[in-house]
């Protein structure tokens, strides 16, 4: 086994000899795209394992380009403005992007709490569009934001419908953090979760995720040879009569993914 060895100012670490340089900048881009979303140099190295020298080529590389942007200031890098074009690419690749929002916002109106739409991608579980209701508390993230595995609507349902082989796998290699109570963190109780969605058809979070009190209910969206590729959601705080409006959201929500099915790819 060869010993990760310092001279001076330059460290020197096995991984750099593993990853191609295309890896090593995807793993830190994939870093700044985690919150708080920015970070110094010295934080990169340390969470990716790149040595400093590597993770200040890299930065020096992705800065030129505008990928990466580092702050007069603070000093930290985030990720720039070529990486929101190119995001922004990936949304339109919905054809029927304003289709899928106005759908959406039809939800929203009609339950008034927010209302979303993610799909899966890979391993990902991405937010792709976003409806927010003026509230005391944010109930959805950005768009563009990656979700958890094990907990809240999009996470769970897209996870649920996945080669559940695959599932079990990405399960056993990751831990997680039992943020609240009725956080999932075991592979089992997940995966009992995981049967449970397919066979009611939906998925209920329930203060799980981000505030005890966030409740959010959803449903898979299926394209035109059934498969599941997108989770329907609308999220509210919890409240006196939370049954009453998860039964409107429900019933809505299934009509609407219905809807949406000539909208999926």
């Amino acid at each position: 086994m060869r010993i990760p060895i310092s001279f001076g100012v330059v460290d020197w670490h096995p991984m750099d000899d593993k990853l191609s340089n295309l890896q090593k900048a995807m793993r830190i881009l994939r870093m700044l795209g985690e919150k708080p979303y920015e970070y110094t140099a010295s934080e990169i190295s340390t969470v990716t394992g790149l040595n400093r020298t590597t993770v200040y080529r890299i930065l020096n590389t992705l800065s030129g380009g505008d990928a990466v942007i580092q702050d007069a200031l603070s000093k930290k890098f985030k990720v720039g403005p070529m990486i929101y074009h190119i995001g922004n690419a990936y949304l339109n690749n919905y054809s029927f992007k304003h289709e899928i929002i106005s759908v959406l916002q039809e939800i929203s109106d009609v339950v008034h709490e927010s209302a979303g739409l993610a799909i899966r991608d890979g391993e990902n579980i991405i937010s792709l569009f976003e409806v927010e209701m003026q509230q005391p508390y944010k109930m959805n993230a950005q768009p563009g934001s990656l979700y958890p595995m094990n907990r809240g609507c999009y996470g769970k349902c897209l996870m649920a419908y996945n080669d559940q082989h695959e599932v079990r796998r990405l399960l056993e290699k990751q831990t997680f953090e039992k943020l609240f109570p009725h956080t999932l963190t075991g592979v089992e109780e997940i995966l009992e979760e995981y049967r449970r969605i397919r066979a009611q058809g939906y998925v209920i979070s329930d203060g799980e995720s981000y505030n005890p009190s966030a409740f959010g209910v959803g449903v898979p969206v299926r394209d035109e040879r059934g498969t599941v590729k997108a989770c329907l959601a609308v999220a509210f705080i919890k409240g006196e009569h939370h049954e009453e409006k998860v039964n409107k959201c429900l019933s809505l929500l299934l009509q609407k993914a219905e809807e949406l099915r000539r909208y999926i790819p």
